[in-house]
């Protein structure tokens, strides 16, 4: 059977939950994070959300597309979850870093279509077709001479 909360439990849970993270205010009361959740909810002490976290820094988005969901929450101290949560909102927003191309992957573009590109290295078809273009660009000199404009 499980104790009953003390009034001096719930005092210090209203005064710290605000500042205090959950494991730690669990380990204080000598109760599991889930006890404290519950008695946190029942008195009305707002805890932070888990999904409130510290924010992203830019040099933690850095390592989006450059390393697995793993090696980024080894980085940045972040759980998988966060990790993995994260990299679908960008996604969402269109905003999610690409990892860089490899020589290997370059030198299939001279080979095959945008389609088994983006099939033999798991990228889209779209990201594949911006590539393609953005090496012609720069192979050609588009970028510095545009042979559709005329100049006189």
């Amino acid at each position: 059977m499980a104790e009953f909360w003390q009034p001096w439990e719930n005092l210090f849970l209203l005064d710290v939950c605000k500042t205090m993270p959950l494991p730690l205010i669990a380990e204080k009361l000598e109760r599991t994070e889930r006890a404290v959740t519950t008695q946190a909810s029942r008195i009305g002490a707002p805890l932070p959300s888990r999904m409130t976290g510290r924010p992203w820094t830019k040099a933690e988005l850095f390592l989006f597309g450059r390393f697995t969901p793993e090696e980024i929450a080894a980085a940045t101290g972040r759980s998988i979850y966060s990790v993995r949560s994260k990299r679908k909102s960008l996604a969402r927003a269109g905003g999610l870093i690409m990892r860089e191309w490899t020589t290997e992957e370059l030198a299939l573009l001279w080979r095959h279509t945008n389609a088994e590109v983006a099939e033999i290295t798991g990228r889209t078809i779209e990201e594949v077709g911006d590539k393609r273009l953005q090496t012609n660009i720069e192979r050609n000199g588009w970028d510095k001479f545009d042979p559709q404009r005329e100049e006189a």
